[in-house]
């Protein structure tokens, strides 16, 4: 029977398993393309997972905004005012105590928290340990030089260690930091998007604060799906490996078209906006009122943020 179909497509191929399967008995190695897709493509999970997890029953869910906003704000600055480590540990496990009765999963929000947060404040932290930067006296000995001498700015001391003095400076700021981010962290997954902003206007943030949050998410989002819309389309128009040049141009032109997009969209956006009333200000169709729950709370964490600075002092004399 003859057949129109050229040779190459009637020949029997082996399955081909894209990613990191085998091809050939040669391993097919992830390239920047799929990695890129799929760091989008978890965003847009996480985010959405936030949306439910803010639906769920909780304690911190069944608390009204306005008072999660302030009793946050109020727990961060206990947290900038505690100075001894023992205090701020005491509070970063007493914050996940009230995560594990929210429902917040664990796993994942100790990973928001503790893999980002300490770890870029401790690198930021981390020359301060030193008696080169931060002189103490010495906890750890790492090298007796002959003599001091300068290394630009710096007097480097006979004797190279790890101070104590610098060590307690840099374990109270990254579980300042922590405890911060714990508490922002936290208020944003337990609470919808749209209804934080609106409790945020409410407690007098300045509004071009709340528009500009309110634009900068929705342009990441859209911004976002755009850009992994173009690298499937790349993906989906790639039969083999590309070289690191031909990467490099995909990428810049990438770039471009997104900027001139954006440029473009910028003014379409706003202009669609304000045909359709928007004034600045967010609107939604939940309605807030105090409850007796919000009291307590309130009360609650009131009552905490004193125990937690009174025992501070105390621990700090």
């Amino acid at each position: 029977m003859s057949t129109d179909l050229p040779e190459w497509l009637l020949a029997r191929q082996e399955p081909f398993q894209h990613g990191d399967g085998i091809a050939g008995g040669k391993s097919i190695r992830r390239g920047f393309v799929e990695k890129s897709v799929d760091s989008m493509s978890l965003v847009f999970r996480e985010s959405f997972f936030a949306e439910r997890l803010a639906s769920r029953p909780g304690l911190l869910q069944g608390i009204d905004p306005r008072v999660k906003v302030l009793t946050t704000i109020l727990l961060i600055i206990v947290a900038g005012l505690a100075r001894h480590p023992t205090t701020l540990l005491a509070l970063n496990l007493w914050i996940l105590w009230v995560a594990k009765v929210s429902r917040v999963p664990l796993p994942m929000y100790l990973k928001r928290v503790w893999l980002a947060a300490p770890l870029f404040t401790g690198i930021i932290v981390f020359p301060s340990i030193f008696n080169v930067v931060y002189p103490g006296d010495p906890l750890l000995i790492l090298i007796n030089f002959s003599r001091h001498f300068r290394l630009g700015p710096w007097t480097v001391p006979e004797t190279l260690a790890v101070t104590y003095q610098g060590v307690w400076g840099a374990l109270v700021l990254i579980l300042r930091v922590g405890a911060s981010v714990s508490l922002a962290v936290l208020l944003a997954l337990t609470t919808r998007w749209q209804v934080l902003l609106k409790a945020l206007n409410m407690v007098f943030v300045p509004q071009v604060f709340i528009v500009m949050l309110e634009m900068s998410c929705r342009y990441i989002y859209l911004f976002l799906q755009t850009t992994s819309e173009m690298f499937v389309a790349r993906r989906s128009r790639t039969v083999s490996r590309t070289s690191t040049q031909e990467q490099r141009c995909f990428v810049s032109g990438s770039i471009g078209a997104l900027w001139n997009k954006a440029y473009i969209l910028s003014g379409e956006i706003h202009a669609a906006m304000v045909s359709r009333g928007y004034t600045g200000t967010p609107k939604t169709l939940v309605s807030f009122q105090i409850s007796r729950l919000d009291w307590l709370w309130s009360l609650f964490v009131l009552a905490v943020s004193l125990f937690f600075l009174g025992g501070d002092r105390i621990v700090a004399w």
